[in-house]
């Protein structure tokens, strides 16, 4: 599984040998974590729980998984769509089944720009499976999907809070232009989802970036091979892989 996020913290206990290969698009020099958005999502995907002291409890929901990372965002948590787009390629490249893209434009898209489309044609022509997260505009109306989550292909993530209400700050849909369905699906977050958390404090607030890890994580097993299957599954309310009439 791939995670393009801000680099991560290879030494940290909790990811310590578990990631395969990385590599910079950032321009940094450096794959690793100075931010610590990428540390902590891998963390949620496939983190031990050794560095939080706390065992099983603060394991990521696939301790056992094999990690790539891509650094796409620089130090700062900005980058430009060709780093996002170059690592997303890069994913492609090696074999993952998988890609986690906990990050999105500021603006909201209509599914047409460079990213969503490149997202797009990267899945149709591998298979991979996008899960991307909605965006954090949510408190700026409707139609605040960025980008790539408004792609087509991708299985994009929003929030809910503890009393599984619509996060604030969560972005929400419809997509501008065609009105279509977005996001996809919604998890907890704001705090409510038991995740690996790092021994130094990476991230404060936990948000709708970070929704989208879990789920790749749990459904690895049952999409590896059928990923070009789940929309119609989601929206049907069957499995993945099951056809629809």
């Amino acid at each position: 599984m791939a995670v393009l996020d801000t680099g991560a913290d290879q030494s940290h206990p909790d990811l310590a040998g578990r990631v395969t290969a990385a590599e910079d698009f950032s321009g940094s020099g450096s794959t690793a974590d100075k931010f610590g958005h990428g540390t902590h999502v891998a963390s949620v995907v496939g983190g031990s729980g050794v560095g939080s002291g706390s065992g099983s409890t603060r394991r990521g929901v696939a301790p056992g998984a094999w990690l790539l990372v891509g650094k796409v965002l620089g130090d700062d948590g900005f980058g430009s769509s060709s780093q996002v787009i170059a690592g997303m390629e890069w994913a492609v490249e090696q074999g993952a089944d998988v890609v986690n893209v906990s990050l999105g434009s500021s603006g909201a898209s209509d599914g047409t720009d460079p990213m969503s489309l490149a997202l797009n044609d990267l899945s149709r022509r591998s298979g991979a499976l996008f899960v991307v997260a909605a965006g954090n505009d949510g408190e700026q109306g409707t139609r605040t999907v960025g980008s790539p989550g408004a792609a087509d292909a991708a299985l994009t993530f929003g929030a809910v809070d503890r009393n599984d209400s619509l996060a604030p700050f969560s972005s929400r849909g419809p997509r501008p232009g065609d009105e279509a369905v977005n996001p996809d699906v919604r998890l907890p977050a704001s705090g409510s989802w038991p995740h690996a958390r790092p021994a130094r404090p990476w991230v404060a607030r936990w948000t709708s970036t970070t929704s989208p890890p879990p789920v790749p994580s749990w459904r690895l097993p049952m999409w590896r091979g059928r990923p070009r299957c789940w929309r119609s599954g989601i929206r049907s309310g069957r499995p993945p892989g099951s056809r629809t009439r």
